[in-house]
């Protein structure tokens, strides 16, 4: 295939126009889902935060035709009410896939989403719980399983990583909530699916030598952490699964491998509390607190610890304007995380939860910043938002200045 250059404007204009479109139309969907075209079409919070990822994504990328026929096939999967609908865009946005293992999964994930529609009494989304069925489901965790990067694990050859193919994944498995609700089996396997191919991928890219093998073995662990969320089945971690879908759309936006500021590594590593990537792998780890899986939350830690490492062994080279953007725009954000979730992820869950469960949830919380509840409505992890965090920054000054007065210091 003909490659584009990488300044051609057709091409990042198509992301700009599919990142402004989802952020527009949250406006539209805040209070309830948009439906039009007798269903055929649906507009919820799902549909949004994929545009939006998705969009932004198309300017990391070299440019190329089959990335704007994936942009399209990924919109008219998220986009569309009916089943047949999701089953072809998803198979087209895998199957121009460079790999073969891309172009798998994408049958699998194909293959699944039918199987759901012609066993049930409907293919529309909202009317074909009756379809889904535990052969349907493996199909659709392997599919997302291998399309991010699961089978790279078994061979020491690196692979490309490709956005588009594992954001399509991820997409898959969340649009799964609006057909029914999973039962425990389900949640074991992706709660097992994703927690290993995050820690075997984080430690993976905590072992490479070279940066940009390090980071893409990073990017699957976001991945695959993605996964471990989505798998707890509840708003809480289908909040973190989009949380996490943004710190790795913002790493990518960043590039670190060609060189970054010592302070912008160390911002998007997220091993600094308030920045996007800190209140991601927190949201993960609340998720699993609130779902009552406390063995679940040490596996994030340990995944998200070994995430920041690898990030800060290949922090080298003059900063560069759009890593220090980019580590700026996930501070801001982490820190207004608060507005963030009332905004991009309280839609996202809410229009999901016909299939979701009550254990546990993410709420914002003033100005405190957000609360994870557990399904008895008790607060079990806390992360501070932008208020609270000044307030700690002012109690800091104060003890620097009390500490000054009496010559401590």
């Amino acid at each position: 295939m003909r490659s584009l250059p990488s300044n051609h404007v057709p091409y990042r204009l198509a992301g700009a126009i599919a990142a402004l479109s989802g952020s527009g139309m949250l406006l539209r969907i805040q209070r309830q889902p948009f439906t039009t075209l007798q269903g055929f079409i649906v507009i919820d919070g799902l549909s949004c935060l994929v545009l939006i990822t998705a969009g932004l994504l198309m300017f990391t990328m070299p440019a190329h035709w089959r990335r704007l026929g994936q942009l399209a096939a990924l919109g008219i999967a998220i986009l569309s009410g009916h089943l047949a609908g999701i089953a072809m865009g998803l198979l087209v946005t895998l199957i121009v896939s460079e790999r073969w293992r891309e172009r798998g999964a994408g049958l699998a994930l194909a293959a699944g989403y039918g199987l759901i529609g012609w066993l049930a009494s409907s293919w529309h989304v909202n009317a074909s719980g009756d379809g889904l069925n535990s052969l349907s489901f493996i199909l659709l965790l392997a599919g997302t399983a291998i399309a991010a990067g699961i089978l790279d694990l078994t061979t020491s050859k690196r692979g490309p990583f490709e956005p588009l193919a594992t954001l399509a994944g991820i997409a898959a498995v969340l649009r799964l909530f609006s057909v029914g609700s999973w039962n425990l089996g389900w949640q074991l396997a992706m709660l097992l699916v994703g927690g290993m191919l995050a820690i075997s991928t984080a430690w993976r890219a905590a072992t490479a030598t070279e940066p940009l093998e390090t980071e893409e073995w990073l990017q699957r662990s976001l991945s695959g952490l993605a996964l471990t969320a989505t798998g707890c089945a509840s708003p809480a971690g289908v909040a973190a699964a989009g949380l996490l879908l943004l710190q790795l759309t913002f790493r990518r936006l960043a590039q670190p491998t060609a060189g970054t500021a010592a302070w912008a590594g160390w911002l998007l590593a997220g091993a600094v509390p308030g920045t996007l990537g800190f209140v991601a792998f927190w949201s993960a780890s609340a998720a699993a607190m609130a779902a009552g899986v406390p063995v679940l939350a040490i596996v994030v830690w340990a995944t998200a610890l070994l995430c920041m490492l690898a990030a800060s062994r290949h922090m080298q080279g003059p900063g560069r304007w759009s890593s220090a953007a980019s580590a700026l725009a996930g501070l801001v954000l982490g820190l207004a995380a608060p507005a963030l979730a009332r905004w991009l992820l309280r839609p996202l869950s809410d229009h999901l939860q016909g299939g979701l469960t009550p254990y546990g949830t993410i709420e914002p919380w003033g100005w405190a910043g957000l609360l994870a509840l557990d399904s008895g409505a008790r607060t079990v992890a806390t992360a501070p938002g932008l208020a609270l965090s000044a307030l700690m920054g002012l109690f800091g000054a104060l003890v620097w200045l009390i500490s000054r007065w009496r010559g401590w210091v």
